[in-house]
């Protein structure tokens, strides 16, 4: 006889779940003396559940692949709901295992007893219960074959302490349903022929696989339309972009910008990503982002499909012209002058100039990174992981570990601002105890930049004194080397371009885990 922890990860496992980031608790100890006895998943502790969320949605970005991880009731869960939310926007293939009491103590109503479901459901695709009406090998299986169903997405596994102690009898594999083969319905593709061929401006809004394809024929086809015009999300979860990839752009932040991109639009073909809309409201601003009047199609909303549906638009009605399926132009990246103080433009060409072939950046640079994107867009081949696919800041540190453990040849490079490191800083901690390929570049304007920024679209009037020191942290400043230093990663200070140019050189001969705090002048 096996206990139920340990057949609920062979069923992991058959799922072909390689990794489990954990922040465990008593209700998880099973599971944590199963991990001894089983070879995979990998377990890789995190010191804040939102740290483990972070890096199962960067391994399942890199990977494709389903990742996991291990939390504890639902105090643990709701520590990692912010950055599950990332992860449910990104359409990351992730298995949220969540320990809860047995049935005996549960109907006390002990401390910490919860509505996990309650709080799964706001980001999960769907909740399992382990129960004795199925093995929990095959339950475990069964969560991580729902994560990659269809549109992947979240799956949460509740599983109540007696199942995880409790023995099982030996059972075959779970079979892996069949994956069905979409196809798109001869109206839509009636629709978008319409749209593809109008002359009345017509733009295509991409994401998934038709992101990351490499070579990337479809998406140089679609960009090639000289009637079309070709946009990412804000906010897509991945892409690969730099040497001769499309040189495909994300569609602005700010409202006033999008509104401006798509102010000509009549027509809007969505390809496995989602319609254009707002962050927020204004009271000065439309609800809207889409002209009014404007079609909207959308082709597939599945990120896994969107390479073979524009593949199929393409081949009927979109011919490609040869001539003009080019590699962006563009001038070798320079660091710069580099006399300066630190600054947004110094800062981005220096990383442009630096940046190693292959790399992964992991962007949650807000306000101070605003030129990276466009500095880096004619560099060296390299991916490009969005933090804040849902908005929700504090991402980036636990989204770096996920993208080196899935790809450890590969250099990473995490773009932080300060205000976000904060949120987790405990994920330094794993860019150590791993031993990652993770170099950490800390932005420092020593406030909420973005904030600033929106307080000051409010109008002419200045801030009071009292909204200003809500958005600053500066008084007492926040010691970010010092922190990385608790952590175990060395780490070092720069106020000039020229000092951020040698710390990035000296950190990517290193590999890294190493942190470097880039402050700049306010």
């Amino acid at each position: 006889m096996t206990s139920g922890a340990q057949h609920l990860l062979t069923g992991l496992r058959d799922a072909g779940i390689e990794f489990l980031f954990t922040n465990p608790g008593t209700t998880e100890i099973y599971f944590v003396a199963a991990l001894g006895r089983e070879a995979a998943p990998r377990p890789i502790l995190t010191l804040s559940e939102a740290v483990a969320a972070g890096a199962a949605d960067g391994f399942a970005r890199m990977t494709g692949k389903p990742a996991a991880i291990l939390v504890h009731l639902g105090p643990g869960l709701a520590n990692a709901i912010a950055s599950l939310h990332n992860a449910k926007r990104a359409h990351s293939p992730v298995v949220v295992i969540v320990g809860d009491h047995s049935p005996a103590v549960a109907i006390q109503d002990p401390p910490l007893a919860s509505d996990i479901e309650a709080l799964a459901k706001t980001f999960s695709k769907a909740v399992l219960h382990a129960t004795r009406d199925q093995h929990p090998r095959h339950t475990a299986a069964l969560a991580g074959y729902l994560a990659l169903e269809d549109v992947p997405g979240i799956v949460t596994l509740i599983v109540p302490s007696d199942i995880s102690w409790s023995d099982f009898g030996p059972v075959s594999p779970l079979a892996k349903p069949p994956s069905p083969t979409a196809t798109l319905p001869p109206s839509t593709l009636a629709r978008a022929k319409g749209a593809l061929d109008s002359t009345a401006g017509t733009t295509v809004i991409v994401g998934g696989n038709l992101l990351t394809s490499d070579p990337n024929e479809t998406l140089w086809r679609l960009m090639s339309r000289a009637n079309l015009r070709t946009w990412a999300n804000t906010f897509p979860a991945r892409i690969d972009r730099g040497g001769t990839r499309p040189p495909i752009h994300r569609l602005p932040y700010l409202p006033e910008m999008a509104m401006a991109v798509l102010e000509d639009t009549r027509h809007i073909i969505v390809i496995g990503a989602s319609p254009p809309v707002p962050f927020f409201a204004y009271p000065h601003l439309p609800d809207r982002l889409i002209p009014a009047g404007c079609d909207v199609l959308t082709v597939t909303s599945s990120p896994l499909e969107a390479r073979r549906s524009a593949e199929a638009l393409i081949a009927e009605w979109v011919p490609p012209p040869e001539s003009d399926k080019n590699p962006p132009s563009g001038k070798e990246p320079s660091p710069g002058d580099l006399a300066e103080p630190l600054n947004t433009t110094n800062f981005a060409s220096t990383v442009a100039a630096l940046l190693p072939p292959e790399a992964i950046v992991v962007d949650e640079s807000n306000t101070l990174g605003v030129g990276l994107e466009e500095a880096t867009l004619t560099g060296p081949a390299h991916t490009w992981l969005p933090a804040l696919t849902g908005g929700a800041i504090g991402h980036g540190l636990g989204l770096a570990i996920g993208a080196a453990l899935a790809a450890p040849d590969r250099q990473v490079l995490a773009f932080v601002a300060d205000g976000s490191s904060l949120y987790s800083p405990q994920a330094i901690w794993t860019h150590a105890a791993e031993q990652l390929k993770i170099i950490t570049v800390i932005l420092v304007n020593r406030g909420y930049g973005i904030l600033r920024f929106e307080l000051d679209r409010l109008g002419p009037e200045a801030p009071s004194q009292a909204a200003e020191r809500l958005l600053s942290f500066d008084n007492p400043p926040i010691h970010h080397a010092q922190l990385a230093g608790a952590f175990a990663v060395p780490a070092t200070t720069v106020r000039t371009a020229v000092g951020f140019n040698e710390a990035l050189t000296q950190a990517l001969q290193s590999g890294g885990p190493y942190l470097i705090v880039a402050e700049f002048p306010t």
